[in-house]
């Protein structure tokens, strides 16, 4: 993976079968998550200055820049995300957090095929695709929310698809597919790009699906408004059931100084589907609902 000597380390802990996630606590400090099971291991480096300089070649090698006036950075390299953290003020150690994306995704008939999920889901699942109609799929973190979204628009390659993420994770294979990805703002402050402005820009596309990688902020009720008017829209969210994800519409709704109860009725009615996933040791467990 990794042949330049300030890397080893992390390309010894990533070469491991089974990894999708590595972070450090500071050089002493490793873990790897395995079938969602966290384990200590040996993190190879001998200082915090060697972790440090690691970080930073990672950094560099996805575009980005970290020092001390800007301490941390997240970047995409591949088949990794990276987020790291300098030891600075926020910090007294450096934090690398890494996550591993499959390397061959299972389309929606091979979910079925390792049992995953049931005939009946898979049955549910393209029922949702070809309706047509918008749905959010919630999760909690490293659920596998991601994937099954790309395994879901992977089942409609004919379709125009717009992603908008910040960092490319989605990758469709289809020729018809758009990607467009957000841009943070450089050491000056300047030139950033948001996912609220590329999804506006989205819609001038002629999309047959806009689907936005995961909804944190005032994207969400650009995407709501866009469903409503006749988009088909598709998003990820963080919660930790179905039942939570009105709290977190009405939750980024305030913070995005919109009144939560109206957007709540927006979402209401522009929302069809609620899909959440969760894991159980190497096992997936779906929730599919009407949003009513």
């Amino acid at each position: 993976m990794f042949t330049q000597p300030e890397l080893l380390p992390i390309a010894r802990l990533l070469a491991e079968a089974g990894v999708t996630d590595l972070v450090f606590n500071g050089y002493s400090h490793a873990a790897v998550l395995r079938h969602n099971r966290w384990s200590a291991v040996e993190s190879g480096f001998e200082s915090e200055e060697q972790l440090a300089k690691a970080a930073k070649f990672l950094v560099s090698m996805g575009g980005k820049q970290i020092d001390l006036a800007h301490p941390f950075a997240s970047a995409n390299l591949d088949k990794l995300r990276v987020h790291a953290m300098l030891a600075s003020a926020v910090n007294r150690q450096t934090h690398l957090s890494i996550r591993v994306h499959a390397s061959r995704d299972l389309a929606l008939s091979q979910w079925l095929g390792v049992n995953q999920i049931s005939q009946a889901q898979t049955q549910q699942l393209r029922h949702v695709l070809d309706s047509r109609e918008s749905f959010l799929i919630s999760g909690s973190a490293g659920a596998g929310k991601t994937t099954l979204l790309r395994a879901l628009l992977s089942e409609k390659s004919s379709e125009r698809v717009i992603t908008i993420e910040d960092t490319a994770e989605l990758q469709l294979l289809s020729r018809d597919s758009v990607s467009l990805v957000a841009r943070e703002p450089n050491v000056e402050g300047r030139g950033e790009i948001t996912l609220n402005q590329l999804l506006i820009e989205s819609l001038r596309m002629r999309p047959d699906r806009i689907v936005i990688g995961e909804v944190r902020s005032a994207e969400l009720i650009t995407l709501l408004q866009a469903s409503s008017s006749g988009h088909s829209a598709a998003a990820t969210i963080h919660a930790t059931s179905i039942e939570q994800v009105s709290a977190r519409i009405e939750s980024i709704a305030t913070a995005s100084l919109f009144e939560p109860q109206q957007i709540t009725r927006l979402a209401k009615s522009t929302i069809a589907w609620l899909i959440h996933v969760s894991s159980q040791a190497s096992r997936r467990c779906l929730e599919i609902r009407r949003n009513v």
